[in-house]
């Protein structure tokens, strides 16, 4: 019996432990295999369940989105083979309402709060970001919560994708509607952002309030007018202003299709009514039969062709009247359909210019007009031209030509028709005949050609006697002058028909010797003042000497700055001081 009890005991002992380990790890492993295929099931619709095992038992346990989802997992974990219980240990999420979720783009990266249902959720919400943005910090603030939408993910996504637009911005969701803010990197990315947004399934979008760019470089508005199409671009600061540009551009359209190419963009020029300016463009496109209108800045321009006459006059009167507070006119090129074959004609004949016929607008009126002034000196000006736009190209230039011929011919007319600049006339000397066949044969534009009939003046039969010559030289002082660039000797163009006639009353003056005195006005040194007097009157002698007066007649002489003719008006007063004088010099006492 001793024997026994050294021996069998402790063999029964050994056996009954290895038998329970040999239990211990046949239930583990079965408690492994278990817990690894209920994940298994779990892991696709029920990442957020966690799971235990005792033996055959499974228990669940976790944070359940919803009440659906709870059974839902119990019922999955049910199903797999080999579970002979299911323990519910799970409790459900909190309930949010209303559901919210935001996410704000700061320049420092991207914070996320507010809710999301699941695990799931929230990975898919931070993948997208990160694929939008990527690189960018994502601060996750998101906490878990019951009662959210079902299309949540989806509604954040979309929000999500205006964010490469903004430098800053904001989304939130609440419940099943989303709101969205922001600032435009630029004008074109705003115009992305509201396409994104359009995408958003229709009563979702509850509001957007986007910040306009500013604009690198002008702000300008544009309209341009086809035979089929009104497009409208530019930019615009608002949504509200660019509906009521659009309403007016359909307004005036007609049967074309009207385009909106316009962008936000921030920066309209102070004190300007930008509305204002562009309805006054649309106006007067409504009279074009094609043309395009442009606000830039402060300026507002306008070209095309009118309608008709009526639509000329109707688009001249806008334009020449009161503009939108801030609004200057700049250029306005406007012609009338059929008015390309006008003529135009200018003649000079006892001191009086007469313009007849079509120039292309306002603006080059007054720049003929303005030019023949200081051709034609105080001759009277017989202005008929009407602003009709819809000459060809290049006929403002043509016109100062044929204005610069004319005034160095005598009995002369001018005439631009059918892009021929015709001249006749008889000039004083050879060297203006001359200088008038190398301007029509030099300086006119392409597109235009001269057709001339020039002659020389023939001589006269009789030399002035000296008194009679001063007299006339007197009067053709009283009606013009001669004009020199600013502080140089230089003789103007515009004076050159003034001295032709000068020259021609010299050579009628017989011998007498005729003096040409310079005068300044009393700007700069006087020392200066009288060189640059002296310096001009030989200015003066050597274009009569080259107009056929002989050299030995003409004295050069300077008075500077004495002898100044006063006035209360210091432009009038600096303008008949620079002037020049002749004086007979043997004429009788």
């Amino acid at each position: 019996m001793q024997y026994l009890k050294m021996w069998i005991w402790p063999g029964l002992a050994a056996v009954a432990c290895l038998s329970a380990l040999a239990l211990w790890f046949e239930a583990a492993g079965m408690e492994s295999e278990l817990r690894s295929r209920t994940l298994s099931a779990l892991r696709q619709n029920h990442a957020w369940a966690q799971v235990g095992t005792v033996g055959r038992s499974i228990v669940l346990s976790g944070l359940a989105p919803d009440k659906a989802s709870q059974d839902s997992a119990m019922l999955a974990a049910r199903n797999v083979a080999g579970v002979r219980k299911v323990v519910d240990s799970m409790a459900l999420l909190p309930e949010e309402s209303p559901y919210r979720l935001s996410a704000e783009k700061t320049a420092s990266g991207i914070i996320l709060s507010g809710f999301v249902p699941h695990e799931a959720a929230r990975a898919a919400i931070i993948s997208t970001l990160t694929g939008l943005l990527p690189g960018i910090a994502v601060s996750d603030q998101m906490k878990p919560a019951r009662g959210a939408p079902a299309d949540l993910v989806s509604l954040a996504s979309h929000g999500l994708a205006v964010f490469p637009r903004f430098s800053t911005g904001k989304i939130e969701i609440t419940d099943d509607t989303i709101r969205v803010s922001g600032q435009a990197l630029n004008p074109d990315d705003h115009e992305v952002a509201l396409e994104v947004l359009a995408s958003i399934p229709a009563g979702a979008l509850s509001a957007t309030d986007i910040s306009p760019a500013p604009v690198s470089g002008v702000y300008s508005w544009t309209a341009v007018l086809t035979a089929d199409t009104l497009v409208i671009g530019g930019y615009v600061p608002d949504d509200t202003m660019r509906k009521a540009i659009m309403e007016h551009g359909r307004a005036i359209s007609e049967a074309r299709d009207v385009k909106d190419q316009m962008r936000f963009a921030a920066g309209v020029p102070d004190a300007v009514d930008w509305l204002a300016a562009a309805e006054t463009g649309l106006k007067a496109l409504q009279h074009l039969s094609e043309g395009s209108v442009m606000v830039q800045n402060t300026t507002l321009g306008v070209q095309g062709e009118a309608r008709d006459a009526q639509a000329y006059r109707t688009v001249d009167s806008l334009l020449s009247g009161k503009l939108p507070n801030g609004v200057v006119l700049g250029t306005a090129d406007i012609g009338i359909a059929g008015a390309k074959d006008a003529v135009w004609t200018a003649s000079f004949a006892d001191r009086t210019l007469e313009l007849r016929g079509a120039v292309p607008g306002s603006a080059v009126r007054e720049k003929l007009l303005y030019a023949a002034a200081l051709k034609f000196g105080r001759a009277r000006i017989d202005d008929r031209l009407t602003a009709v736009e819809g000459r060809p190209d290049g006929f403002e230039e043509a016109a100062l030509v044929a204005l610069q011929a004319l005034s160095r011919l005598e009995q002369a007319e001018v005439r631009i028709e059918d892009g021929v600049v015709h001249v006749e006339g008889r000039a004083f000397n050879p060297a203006s005949r001359a200088e008038v066949e190398r301007l029509l044969g030099e300086n006119l534009p392409p597109g235009f050609s001269a057709h001339m009939d020039i002659s020389e003046l023939q001589e006269a039969e009789a030399d002035l006697a000296a008194d009679t010559c001063q007299a006339e030289l007197n009067d053709l002082l009283s009606h013009n002058s001669v004009l020199f660039h600013s502080g140089e000797t230089s003789i103007q163009d515009h004076s050159h028909g003034f001295l032709d006639r000068i020259a021609r009353v010299v050579q009628r003056c017989g011998t007498v010797r005729v003096e040409v005195s310079g005068h300044s006005d009393a700007d700069g040194e006087k020392t200066e003042n009288l060189a640059l007097s002296v310096r001009r009157a030989e200015s003066v002698i050597e274009f009569l000497r080259a107009a056929g007066v002989e050299r030995g007649r003409l004295v050069a002489a300077g008075a500077g700055e004495t002898d100044s003719i006063d006035s209360a008006d210091k432009e009038t007063a600096e303008a008949a001081n620079s002037r020049i004088e002749f004086r007979v010099l043997n004429q009788p006492d």
